[in-house]
């Protein structure tokens, strides 16, 4: 039996070896087997026959933690980059308090280089299959500052945006790179082997084990005082300087995961629990470079679902992974699940819904629908048919809306409203008939007509917004045709005719004259008549999209958007007095530097090809204002411009934007602990023919966090040029909320 020195010097000894293995090259590997079997037969004559050694913390003045962790980071760009040709896996999502299933899936994912494609075979949404009788209220309110049309404004992202977790991209990442995890943080957390890794996190030596011929640590690792990131532990195989597993958590997201062992890397299992929403989603691998193809072999389509899949009970226990309680929850639902998606349980629920009950025409509206047949309507309840702002005074505005969806996908759609006021004893109101006929296409036809009173811009500062010099009588009918002629190729061409008049004899309420002061005063213009057409293209090269069925959903592009847009004015057609060609072209895109941050950037020009003598000003093009102490978007609106404006001549416009996150700010000391991130930019106006010029920039300091279980990024910016601006507009406080389908930020 050794001595206690002797046997603490061994053990010693053999931690050092164990460490030293990390760089040793294949000759000296060799050599270093005789010293192993030497110190191997020391050890054998203790007491103890399980090889367990103590933490050394120690080696050579530097941290053996860290050693390992420099020489795991090194390693692991080479693992990342050793993926399946393809992988088939099992995915799903329940709640951790009553065993209900949000949704499973099984889907087969193929790699292509940076391109990533899923094919999902089978899914099943359990919450399409809960009663619901359909009576609940909600309300919405919103204000885009964007002045361009949205082509997938209507579109319908179905269950990918309700359940991001069954995207593989969204759900299949490693801890040891930064991930965005907005239901962890509204900031991205910084991975265990990122280039920052070491300044985020401290790690500790917990244990050292001898299996099979190989070493293997266990490793502790939580963020040092004042960072955010992963508390926990993972596995490390020494001998092939790779992860066997890992358990962590941040936030209200507790992580687990285990590693293949073989060439190809990658996730064998996942499992995340949401604390906040009582969730857990369970992911596990089936199967990896099986003698599968792809069914669809276009790059840009990225993925596809299927329309709709039951599949019988026996498919599914396959994959499910064994849990008591669970399988009870799913047998019992398998059961109910063709009563209720058949046409007997969706109309008994229907005639629910469509059931007349006497608060229906005061509080919640009066609607009906048929959902076997993909029928609905819609009328608005009493409480919501009021606009107590509006011109002249309060005005009454009932709404009714009617929808039809057809087996094909195809759907009609019809919106109409009045709009009586009863100051000026005017009655106003608008149709809009719409017609989806090539829904993978994006192709509909749009017929609308109505006597309004409409905006003659939206880029006007929000004070103005609503005062009556921005509006005119708009008497109009108007008909566009919307379409994608091949991906990411989109087009718009319409016809419009339409009166204009100005507002000037109405009487307005007096509290609209102490509201807006002397912009209550109505612009006054002889009226006129427009015929016109108008036609926009979008082209947003590389997009790409999902499949479902004859549904198209587009998700990015890593290319830029390019736009262009001319109305052409068509003079003597039906008394038109209008022959002007105005054009507008515009650039727009967000770029993604990694580490370093985010940009946005939006350059537009345009103007009109004739005399802009000729040219009436509601036409003009408009140029928004600053407004007081509010960032308003900014790659849309100037922040300190004086006053807004309008030109008919030839302008320049450009607006840009950074945000480095923590890049910056984390580096200093005692200030990484606030989490603040830095953002910069600029916004300028060039209006050539007449010699107008306007630059304005500024810096910000921001913070992102979580409201209401959504990322926000809260942000106060100071004007640095220029320096002759209104004091209320140098300082401003804005805020932005992320769009976790698109995963982007609005500005």
């Amino acid at each position: 039996m050794l001595s206690g020195p002797l046997c603490a010097l061994v053990q010693r000894g053999f931690s050092y070896y164990l460490r030293l293995m990390i760089r040793l090259t294949f000759r000296q590997i060799r050599l270093a087997g005789i010293l192993s079997f030497f110190l191997s037969l020391n050890l054998l004559g203790q007491n103890d026959t399980s090889i367990v050694l103590q933490q050394v913390t120690i080696i050579d003045n530097e941290d053996p933690a860290k050693v390992l962790v420099k020489s795991l980071r090194q390693n692991w760009k080479t693992l990342e980059r050793s993926t399946p040709t393809n992988l088939k896996y099992y995915s799903r999502k329940y709640s951790s308090q009553n065993n209900e299933v949000d949704f499973e899936q099984v889907a087969h994912v193929f790699f292509d280089g940076v391109i990533v494609r899923q094919e999902i075979q089978a899914y099943r949404d359990y919450s399409k299959y809960v009663q619901d009788d359909g009576r609940s209220v909600r309300f919405d309110a919103s204000f885009n500052l964007s002045p361009t049309f949205d082509f997938n404004g209507d579109q319908d992202a179905g269950v990918l945006e309700k359940y991001p977790e069954m995207s593989f991209e969204r759900a299949f990442f490693y801890p040891f790179s930064s991930n965005e995890l907005p239901e962890a943080s509204a900031r991205t957390v910084s991975g265990l082997l990122d280039w920052d890794g070491l300044s985020v996190y401290e790690f500790r030596w917990l244990k050292e084990y001898l299996f099979g011929g190989e070493s293997f640590v266990e490793l502790g690792f939580v963020p040092k005082p004042g960072k955010m990131g992963w508390s926990g532990t993972m596995l490390i195989n020494t001998s092939q300087l790779r992860p066997v597993s890992f358990k962590g958590s941040v936030g209200v997201l507790t992580l687990e995961q285990s590693y293949t062992k073989g060439y190809s890397f990658s996730n064998t299992f996942i499992k995340i629990q949401n604390s906040a929403k009582n969730s857990v989603f369970e992911w596990q691998l089936e199967g990896m470079n099986l003698p599968i193809a792809p069914a669809v072999k276009k790059v840009l389509q990225i993925g596809s679902l299927p329309g709709e899949q039951m599949r019988d009970m026996s498919y599914w226990e396959e994959f499910r992974p064994e849990g008591e309680e669970l399988d009870q929850w799913t047998r019992k639902q398998d059961s109910l699940i063709r009563y209720l998606n058949s046409d007997t349980y969706l109309d008994s629920m229907d005639a629910i819904y469509n059931a007349f009950h006497w608060y229906e025409p005061l509080f919640s509206g009066v609607g009906y629908r048929k959902r076997s047949q993909g029928t609905n309507f819609f009328f608005s309840p009493l409480i919501g048919q009021w606009n107590l702002l509006g011109i002249g005074g309060a005005r009454w505005r009932p709404t009714m809306v009617l929808g039809k969806r057809f087996e094909n996908d195809n759907a009609l759609n019809f919106y109409g409203n009045l709009n009586y006021g009863f100051n000026n004893q005017d009655m106003k109101g608008s149709v809009d008939l719409g017609y989806t006929y090539a829904p993978l296409h994006n192709g509909s036809v749009h017929l609308r007509v109505g006597d309004t009173y409409d905006q003659i811009t939206q880029s006007v500062d929000l004070t103005g917004l609503l005062a009556r010099s921005n509006f005119i009588q708009k008497t109009f009918v108007e008909s566009y045709h919307k379409f994608e002629w091949f991906n990411g190729f989109y087009t718009r061409l319409g016809i419009e005719y339409s009166k204009r008049q100005s507002i000037e004899g109405l009487e307005f309420a007096d509290w609209s004259n102490d509201l807006f002061g002397s912009r209550n005063q109505p612009g006054y213009f002889e009226t006129y008549t427009v015929a016109q057409l108008g036609a926009e293209i979008l082209i947003r090269p590389y997009q790409r999209y999902y499949l479902k069925g004859r549904q198209k959903i587009v998700l990015s592009s890593r290319w830029p958007d390019f736009r262009l847009s001319v109305k052409q004015g068509i003079p003597n057609l039906f008394n038109s007095d209008v022959r002007y060609t105005k054009y507008e072209f515009q650039v727009e895109d967000m770029v993604r530097w990694g580490a370093a941050g985010e940009s946005f950037y939006n350059v537009l020009s345009g103007g009109f090809l004739n005399d802009p003598a000729t040219v009436r000003f509601i036409e003009y093009k408009w140029f928004r204002g600053g407004d007081f102490f509010i960032f308003t978007n900014p790659i849309f609106t100037m922040q300190s411009l004086s006053e807004t404006f309008a030109s008919p001549e030839v302008f320049l416009q450009a607006f840009g934007i950074h945000h480095f996150d923590g890049f910056l700010m984390d580096r200093i000391p005692g200030l990484n602990r606030l989490g603040l991130g830095t953002a910069v930019g600029f916004s300028a106006l060039h209006l050539p023919t007449i010699n107008f010029s306007y630059l304005e920039t500024y810096i910000g300091l921001e913070r992102k966090v979580k409201l209401w279980q959504t990322p926000t990024r809260l942000g106060v910016y100071y004007l640095t040029s220029p320096s002759e601006a209104n004091p209320g507009f140098r300082l401003k406080l804005g805020v932005d909320v992320k769009d976790t389908f698109k995963d982007r930020w609005n500005f």
